[in-house]
């Protein structure tokens, strides 16, 4: 499967002061997501914007993050220039030119007074000069020092958002195995007593576990597929109990296809955010 994240631009204008909903983000990036070359919903799509500081003008990272059908993982790093429009320095002032002072007409033996006076004026002006060249330098090594560590956090948030989203699928199959064990635990107990009442009762409550962790998996289409598939198993053996072993045999098959799929999404996920961050 190939998952794709596709923006016509990698930056956006962010206004100083003010906040930008998801969808005006997507708005200006004319993002869209495609998976094997077809446009997919941006439902599952998520943005991660807490490094931006609105309050304050610079350039900040943005991470953006794609779920795909079969938890297929997409990520694209986009830039937000924070930015006042309607005042683009309130603090400019323009440079007072001195005012020349009137030329007269002197005798030849200039007082020597005044070339010193001019010398130090001179001194003076490129002192200050200096100065600002010095404080120039420093509020950039200050604002890439900032930057750096607002990339870091990003990354960092970013990162932990997706750990946070594997963890709830791990949990989430780990339910899934735990009622196929409970399945299998009640068909071998009426291999043994063949007692229909007691095999009903037990996969009526595997059932209602299948149902609230149908309900907790909406968001992963794949993992639903399992679920499904294990809930469709407990009504045809309710049904027809003698055929409950090729009819568990055959969903087991099913779902070792899918976790192969599921460990394969979790290599490639790891791959992307080490690409990511610089490992």
């Amino acid at each position: 499967m190939t998952l794709q994240i596709n923006t016509r631009v990698d930056s956006i204008t962010w206004p100083l002061n003010q906040n930008l909903t998801n969808q005006e983000i997507i708005s200006q990036l004319e993002l869209t997501v495609t998976e094997n070359g077809q446009l997919i919903s941006n439902d599952n799509l998520s943005i991660n914007k807490k490094a931006v500081n609105r309050s304050e003008a610079g350039v900040y990272p943005i991470i953006i993050t794609a779920i795909g059908s079969n938890n297929e993982y997409a990520t694209k790093k986009i830039q937000a220039w924070v930015t006042d429009k309607n005042n683009v320095s309130s603090n400019y002032r323009p440079p007072v030119r001195p005012t020349p002072a009137p030329q007269h007409k002197t005798p030849a033996q200039t007082p020597s007074p005044k070339k010193k006076s001019k010398k130090k004026g001179v001194y003076i002006v490129l002192g200050v000069l200096v100065l600002l060249i010095a404080i120039i330098f420093g509020i950039s090594a200050c604002q890439a020092h900032n930057d750096t560590v607002q990339n870091e956090q990003a990354q960092s948030n970013a990162l932990n958002n997706t750990n946070s989203k594997l963890d709830n699928l791990s949990e989430q199959n780990k339910q899934l195995m735990q009622q196929n064990k409970e399945l299998q635990n009640a068909i071998n107990n009426y291999k043994q007593d063949q007692n229909k009442e007691e095999l009903q009762n037990q996969l009526d409550q595997i059932k209602n576990e299948n149902q609230q962790l149908k309900n907790n998996a909406a968001n992963n289409q794949a993992l639903q597929n399992q679920i499904d598939q294990l809930g469709s198993t407990i009504d045809q053996i309710k049904q027809n109990p003698n055929q409950a072993d090729s009819l568990l045999n055959q969903m087991k098959n099913n779902q070792n296809e899918f976790m192969q799929n599921l460990n394969a999404t979790f290599q490639k996920l790891v791959s992307d955010f080490q690409q990511l961050i610089g490992k």
